[in-house]
């Protein structure tokens, strides 16, 4: 048991740093390759890789109908088409530490919010506390981009995509706490990655036509390919195992290491640079974001079945 427990460890914090890892190849994939290609062929991959897991899983494959389906169908377009096509654009902009402290820190924000304005949930005070600390520090990594100024207007921009890139998560989040646990996991996601992907193919047809798919370097498949595996499948697949086994409360904790691989990322592979300022205001945007989180009874909706779980900023 004690062993199992430490290989379930290990899985979610390979999930966590595979997350905050996809900042930086995503950085290094948008240099040659446009954001709406490159989506749609890190969705092609883990589209499949999905339906592999779900023909090889026992249960969980009951097609979901009705409202649920709509739930999932908005979850595709949030964060599948959504969020990437924000996250890989932003990355082109700004700098892949910035989308790795912005993201993960708006996220919950945008999730207690939409959850009190569409599910009429009042948070708690101490979420709105949180919230509040967590909205400080996104405003203070702008300031270290320039803040309102003409500073820096393309990172700014790059900023202003993670951010709505956050809020995409929020949608999601909210989402997918409409199933429930009627739904579990897997074949939510997968079918939310094949709802994204039949958006972003067109996406990337539309804007760059074929040549965008005919051109792909070596490079840019395996890159595509870390972003699949990793960062998308195995990051769900962790993220799930880690709830069953430990619980929401222990498994929780590991997801603050995707900020971190993603500004320690940034800074060994690409060579970018982190203010005080900065490194201040990611850290405020995380504190608020644990406690906004940690607010309430984190209990599943029905025992032994866990929520949709995919770690925002992947």
């Amino acid at each position: 048991m004690r062993r199992s427990e430490s290989l379930t460890k290990v899985l979610l914090a390979a999930g966590a740093i595979s997350g905050g890892g996809a900042f930086v190849v995503g950085h290094l994939a948008v240099a040659g390759t446009p954001p709406a290609t490159l989506g749609a062929l890190r969705y092609i991959l883990a589209t499949g890789l999905f339906g592999l897991l779900l023909a090889f899983s026992r249960g969980a494959k009951r097609i979901p109908r009705g409202a649920d389906a709509l739930r999932i169908l908005g979850m595709g377009l949030a964060v599948v088409a959504g969020y990437n096509l924000l996250f890989l654009e932003g990355l082109r902009l700004a700098p892949a530490a910035d989308g790795g402290l912005i993201v993960p820190g708006s996220a919950p924000t945008f999730s207690i919010l939409l959850g009190w304005a569409l599910l009429r949930e009042r948070p708690r005070n101490r979420a709105l506390i949180g919230s509040a600390l967590a909205g400080a520090g996104i405003l203070a990594i702008f300031a270290a981009a320039g803040g309102l100024g003409d500073a820096l207007p393309g990172r700014r921009l790059g900023d202003l995509l993670y951010l709505a890139g956050g809020s995409m998560w929020g949608v999601f989040n909210v989402l997918a706490r409409g199933l429930q646990g009627r739904v579990h996991p897997l074949p939510a996601n997968a079918y939310a990655a094949g709802v994204g992907l039949a958006v972003l193919v067109p996406v990337a047809l539309l804007t760059e036509g074929p040549a965008g798919f005919s051109s792909l370097t070596p490079a840019t498949l395996l890159e595509a390919a870390y972003l699949a595996v990793f960062a998308t499948v195995l990051l769900l697949w962790a993220n799930v195992r880690g709830v069953e086994r430990l619980g929401v409360a222990r498994a929780a904790p590991f997801a603050y290491l995707a900020p971190l691989a993603a500004v320690v990322g940034g800074v060994l592979v690409l060579g970018e640079r982190i203010s005080g300022l900065e490194l201040l205001g990611g850290s405020l945007a995380l504190a608020g974001t644990w406690i906004a989180t940690t607010s309430a009874a984190l209990r599943w909706p029905h025992p032994g079945r866990p929520r949709v779980v995919l770690e925002a900023g992947s």
